[in-house]
């Protein structure tokens, strides 16, 4: 309720001030947290205040393939644009990105320019006549190798590992009293960071930089340290299909490690 109440609040402060809000967009699968905004909700708000809906989600799209996790994206179906990046958790390499519109022809209309040497292209859409590069890659013939290769039942059984093993990840943060989630996680990334309360407060950001280098030094582990509501956190992304649990033990341990030779 509180988001429905912001983003009205946002929409109609804007009206007052002269402005015309035209587009309301949802994340699926934020990057530092991997949280999912409430779809349904804010589509009901696009559609009030007559908006375009557009859902980022070029991380939390892949959950589609999932029949035990696709619920989380309830209300995308009501997008009017969908960003979505394969190369992230549909394991495609580097470039695969695509924005899926729900009327075609609002992408055609908008970006379409033709070329005075092109003959007129009725019937079908020139793609080189809707992008500002023109001549691309063939980026989509990777994503299609990929669907086939491993197929959706294959990225099922990946998606629903990813959530098994960040389950277990993020129990074993809650065991140690000195460590904090940063969120509940909702896809494969865990967010967390050490609140040691044997130091001042003050120090707990050179505290977490200190261990993502330990991790890195001593375990060949490498955990990003993104900034995060004004402090540095460590985040954890479980999107390896090799990784198994005895790993995330070896984490830990280490991470206990550390945490004794700093009291």
């Amino acid at each position: 309720m509180l988001l429905r109440s912001a983003i009205k609040r946002a929409i109609e402060n804007a009206q007052q001030q002269g402005k015309l809000p035209f587009c309301v967009v949802a994340t699926a699968g934020t990057t530092t947290t991997g949280n999912i905004d409430p779809l349904q909700d804010i589509n009901a708000i696009a559609r009030e205040y007559d908006l375009w809906f557009h859902v980022d989600a070029a991380y939390g799209g892949a959950l589609i393939f999932s029949e035990a996790q696709r619920s989380r994206l309830a209300g995308i179906e009501h997008a009017d644009s969908i960003t979505f990046n394969p190369q992230k958790w549909l394991y495609v390499a580097k470039t695969c990105a695509m924005v899926l519109f729900r009327d075609m022809s609002a992408l055609t209309n908008a970006f379409r320019v033709s070329a005075p040497y092109m003959r007129d292209t009725e019937g079908f859409i020139n793609l080189g006549e809707i992008s500002v590069q023109g001549t691309r890659h063939a980026d989509v013939l990777k994503l299609w190798l990929s669907l086939y290769h491993i197929g959706k039942s294959g990225y099922a059984q990946l998606i629903e590992e990813s959530y098994r093993l960040t389950e277990y990840f993020t129990r074993l943060v809650r065991k140690r009293p000195f460590l904090e989630l940063a969120s509940s996680p909702e896809m494969n990334i865990v967010c967390f960071r050490g609140v040691p309360p044997w130091i001042p407060e003050a120090r707990w950001d050179q505290w977490n930089t200190d261990l993502q280098e330990y991790l890195l030094r001593e375990g060949n582990v490498f955990l990003s340290l993104p900034t995060y509501r004004g402090h540095y956190w460590l985040r954890a992304v479980l999107l390896n299909p090799y990784l198994e649990e005895e790993i995330i033990d070896q984490l830990f341990e280490l991470v206990d490690r550390f945490a004794q030779e700093t009291i």
